[in-house]
């Protein structure tokens, strides 16, 4: 029976009067015509989360219709799952209560009738509980915990267990409320990971690792399907003060393979570049770094691929135990310093620290020296490398087995960001750029010798000297013109450096040469509106409306990057997943 636009109203108002004409078998069977919802589902999802909403009406309508309290609608949901949803506490109790009050010959007894509502599930799999957490809602979540800790809650159409979801979500109150009320609480979550997995990745959660380690601290070994423990996971996603804990609470983790690449955690960091990680996982145990995975790469191999410049420095600089390794061959035979070769032929030398050592003459079994490598490159093998940066195995790799240094964007070295060349067109606009840098350097070279006002004539004691050189205005030409000078020169300079192919590595150099252009930009339209105004001063109302229009160009100028800022804002605020 479809229900009349007159009756939702009536049950979203909470008004019981028109349902008192229905006879109970009716008022069972009255449901809204998509999601068939009923009456009590109507009532419930039409109150705000934020009011405190009366359960007034909740009880008269069970009270005439009892078999309202199990009815689901077309989601299966049934009313505790909706009031779970929407966050009303007070409605979730109501319902617990009045479950609890049923007769016998409704179901099969007083206290199965409320442990079979909290434990009903909807197309989803899900509990009440479920859809609390899902839906944050801790008021609900206590409620539903402490009436019935003994209630099985089991994964849900995900492959997710209550604790699992807080844990993922990095709720600490919720898991605080199931570890100390529900002590042999399910843990799973898809994959055959647990809540300890989950909680692993999430950088937020480094309460709930804790308590998670304090309560279920058997979690700490347990493996997912890829073999991976939550030492894998946090390694792999850069999260150090959660592989610490992890650490300080069990140092043999790191002795661990995954099931795919058998790769231990510190290969999956070092494979990341994830310098903090790895230096966490050496400092809790160091011999680990002698371990290799499938392929025979060790620490270093992976370093050598996935680490910038300075933390590859820094690395084989302050870890002789990892600088030992230099020599280390793989199952191919190949050293470190080989895969390095590989990847960066170019700019070999100037990422090798000259005091680290190494065998250039090393060969592998293709016998292959580094030194070769160096001077006619590698093919083969950076191949390989690349396919490894793309690979996901069985979907646990989301970034890769290895992330490239190349393919980062942003590149950090010392406290210098260095752009991707191809991310920034660096090579194209530099040409552009050199162009617009000359033109100022020659416009403010001239302008130093044609100054506004002219010069005194001869006869005067001081010929030559600027008629003008006393006002403050012209001084401030004078000094402005002169800093668009050396800034576009400065310029000039190192796109000419640039130009070098021994200087192309030097991405940052491109930065310092944009920011001076454009300050010396800046400085010219400075000189312009102060030279302007110092020869135009007698006629105050001409010279104001000239450096108006003059300094116009400051406001274009921040009105345009204020809209690339807010369409920037606009693209990071889409979901990653579209």
């Amino acid at each position: 029976m479809v229900m009349d636009p007159l009756l939702y109203e009536a049950a979203a108002k909470g008004e019981i009067e028109p349902f008192k004409k229905i006879s109970n078998y009716e008022l069972g069977r009255v449901v809204t015509h998509n999601n068939k919802n009923t009456i009590l589902h109507v009532n419930i999802i039409s109150r705000d989360r934020e009011t405190i909403v009366s359960t007034e009406f909740v009880e008269q309508i069970l009270e005439m219709c009892p078999s309202l309290l199990q009815s689901v609608n077309a989601k299966g949901d049934a009313p505790l799952h909706v009031a779970a949803k929407c966050g009303h506490a007070s409605v979730v109790t109501a319902l617990i209560e009045i479950a609890k009050k049923q007769p016998k010959e409704l179901e099969s007894g007083v206290e199965s009738t409320a442990r079979q509502m909290l434990g009903m599930t909807n197309d989803e799999k899900n509990t009440a509980l479920h859809e609390a957490m899902q839906h944050r809602s801790l008021d609900v979540v206590k409620i539903l915990i402490k009436e019935d800790p003994a209630v099985p809650y089991s994964t849900n159409g995900c492959g997710e267990t209550p604790l699992y979801m807080a844990a993922e979500r990095g709720f600490e109150k919720m898991l605080t409320e199931i570890l100390e009320n529900c002590p042999s609480v399910a843990h799973e979550g898809p994959n055959g990971k647990t809540a300890l997995h989950a909680a692993a990745v999430n950088i937020n959660s480094i309460d709930v690792v804790k308590l998670l380690l304090d309560k279920k601290k058997s979690l700490i070994r347990e493996r997912d399907r890829y073999g991976w423990t939550p030492l894998h996971y946090a390694a792999y996603f850069d999260r150090n003060i959660i592989a610490q804990l992890l650490l300080k609470s069990d140092k043999s983790l790191s002795y661990i393979v995954e099931n795919d690449q058998k790769m231990t955690a510190l290969h999956l960091a070092a494979g990341q570049g994830k310098l903090r990680v790895v230096e966490e996982i050496i400092s809790y145990c160091p011999e680990c770094c002698e371990l290799v995975d499938g392929r025979g790469w060790n620490v270093l191999h992976f370093a050598m691929v996935s680490f910038d410049a300075s933390d590859l420095k820094h690395l084989l600089n302050n870890y002789p135990i990892v600088r030992n390794l230099i020599n280390d061959k793989d199952k191919e035979g190949n050293t470190p310093l080989h895969l390095l070769a590989a990847l960066c032929r170019d700019s070999f030398h100037r990422i090798v620290p000259w005091n680290v050592g190494g065998d250039y003459q090393a060969v592998n079994k293709q016998t292959i020296s580094v030194k070769h490598i160096t001077r006619y490159g590698f093919p083969q093998l950076e191949q390989e490398i690349r396919e490894l940066s793309k690979y996901i195995g069985s979907g646990q790799y989301p970034e890769g087995v290895v992330s490239m240094r190349e393919n980062k964007i942003v590149k950090r070295t010392s406290h210098w960001k260095f752009i991707d060349e191809n991310y920034i067109g660096m090579k194209e606009a530099s040409e552009f750029h050199l162009v617009v840098a000359t033109l100022i350097a020659t416009v403010a070279f001239s302008a130093a010798f044609t100054l506004p006002g002219g010069n005194k004539s001869e006869g005067s004691p001081d010929q030559g000297a600027a008629i003008l050189s006393k006002q403050a205005a012209f001084q401030a030409f004078v000094i402005s013109d002169a800093i668009a000078m050396a800034l576009s020169l400065s310029a000039v300079f190192v796109y000419f450096i640039l130009s070098l192919k021994a200087f192309q590595e030097f991405v940052f150099l491109f930065a310092f040469a944009l920011f001076f252009t454009l300050v010396a930009m800046a400085a010219m339209m400075v000189a312009f509106v102060t030279g302007a105004y110092a020869m135009l001063e007698p006629s105050l109302g001409l010279a104001i409306v000239t450096c108006i229009i003059g300094l116009s160009f400051f406001v274009l100028v921040i009105f345009m990057f204020y809209k690339v800022l807010s369409k920037a804002d606009e693209e990071l605020e889409e979901p990653w997943f579209q």
